[in-house]
């Protein structure tokens, strides 16, 4: 069986049950104890981590191990920053997850880049089903208030991209891959409205831009939860 198009039947009923899943995760963490809650965070981040394992024994089985293997992309690297949550939350954890890693990972689910792998198929599943852990792990700390976070902590993500960023774009003009998509945009989806618009050589500063303005949303909404005393 061939890929599916985003956003027709095949993505929207993985959408519809990571929906389900999603909102199972935040109620159930909600009604369990903090050391339950804290085995949760570590429970999810075990099984991103084994999920990767997989994925790269499936590459190296199945001889389709390249350049394009490593967990370079921002969700990859988010298995890291949520096991480093997981163990030892601190505000910079807590604004990783936030600004890096929920907006990658949600973006990620409604305008996947793994269009073309096969229906049903291993990476197909893991793609889905990795992205969505990653999002069920950071929603239920947001609903919870656990995510001690400030507009003001916007720098510590800054400092990651800054360090991060110019090795994978390094990487991705040497080996002609295009992780965290720094070289070229996936077709269909937002970032090829921003290439089409800026063209090559305002495609990185657009999409600075845009990210920018995620954070301010996300912080904007952030503050209202806080001063009105609502969950989301």
């Amino acid at each position: 069986m061939g890929g599916f198009a985003i956003f027709d039947s095949i993505h929207m009923t993985w959408l519809i049950f990571i929906s389900l899943f999603l909102t199972i995760s935040i109620y159930s963490y909600h009604y369990i104890a903090s050391k339950q809650q804290q085995l949760f965070q570590k429970l999810i981040f075990w099984l991103l981590l084994f999920l990767e394992i997989m994925k790269q024994i499936h590459l190296i089985v199945t001889d389709q191990y390249s350049y394009w293997s490593p967990p370079f992309h921002l969700c990859g690297l988010g298995i890291f920053i949520t096991g480093w949550h997981a163990y030892f939350s601190n505000r910079t954890t807590a604004t990783l997850l936030y600004t890096l890693t929920l907006p990658g990972a949600a973006i990620a689910l409604l305008f996947p880049g793994w269009t073309a792998d096969p229906v049903g198929g291993f990476l197909h599943i893991h793609s889905f089903v990795f992205h969505a852990l990653l999002v069920a792990f950071i929603c239920p700390l947001i609903r919870e208030r656990q995510l001690h976070t400030t507009f003001r902590d916007i720098w510590r993500s800054v400092l990651l991209l800054l360090i991060t960023v110019p090795f994978i774009y390094y990487y991705n003009a040497r080996f002609q891959t295009n992780f965290m998509f720094l070289n070229r945009p996936v077709k269909g989806t937002p970032l090829q409205w921003l290439y089409d618009a800026f063209g090559a050589s305002g495609y990185l500063l657009s999409l600075a831009g845009v990210i920018f303005s995620i954070w301010i949303v996300l912080y904007v909404l952030l503050n209202i939860q806080k001063r009105r005393n609502v969950s989301f």
